[in-house]
């Protein structure tokens, strides 16, 4: 009821004032602008009755619910977004666990494949390269020596194979210890260097360190 009230007033002015302004037109001016005026107001009231009014309690309950379906939406989004998240995280820890998994057996069957004599050999060999500045040639025949290490020629090919030395810079520390402590010339350290009865190293070896012996 209280919305119809509304139309009623509203339809009883509009027609008022459509009547009030044709009755003062006709006896005034008669001007068509007024009866044009007038004819507006007359269709305004009579489409008054037909127009959908909404009560500030039903525009107040379907902003609610606009607001709450929006709300839903978003965390509906937020909700997929979350999962979606947790689902690469979850795949990409259990990818990197597979992955240290298929790393430690690997490395776990690789050694169990590789002899124990190997890895003595290669410790071995590492340390003659390391404190006594050795050649591979002279680690090698060290290794292998009856009056050395004595082991095979297949352990001391494997160690000489992993051994993580600078040669070059190992022929230049030995051509200093000659330079220093026996005073030889450069033409006598390369011939030391080289020499299968010396240090046995390369040619090249004991190039750079010729070259590099006052540097």
């Amino acid at each position: 009821m209280e919305s119809i009230m509304p139309k009623v007033i509203g339809l009883i002015i509009s027609l008022g004032i459509a009547y009030l302004i044709y009755k003062w037109n006709k006896k005034h001016k008669q001007s068509k602008i007024y009866y044009a005026i007038a004819f507006m107001f007359l269709i305004g009231g009579l489409y008054m009755p037909f127009t959908k009014t909404v009560s500030p309690e039903q525009e107040a309950k379907e902003s609610s619910i606009s607001e709450k379906s929006s709300l839903s939406k978003k965390r509906k989004i937020e909700e997929s977004m979350s999962k979606s998240i947790s689902s690469l995280k979850s795949e990409k820890k259990a990818s990197s666990i597979k992955a240290k998994q298929s790393s430690a057996k690997s490395s776990e069957s690789s050694s169990k494949k590789i002899p124990r004599e190997y890895v003595s050999a290669l410790i071995k060999g590492q340390e003659y390269a390391d404190s006594m500045y050795m050649s591979k040639k002279a680690v090698y025949n060290q290794l292998t020596s009856d009056y050395g290490e004595k082991f095979s020629s297949d352990a001391a090919n494997y160690a000489i194979a992993n051994i993580k030395a600078n040669w070059n810079k190992n022929a230049l520390h030995k051509a200093k210890e000659y330079q220093e402590e026996q005073n030889m010339s450069p033409d006598a350290i390369y011939d030391q260097l080289t020499s299968d009865y010396g240090e046995q190293f390369t040619p090249d070896e004991a190039n750079y360190a010729i070259q590099h012996l006052n540097k």
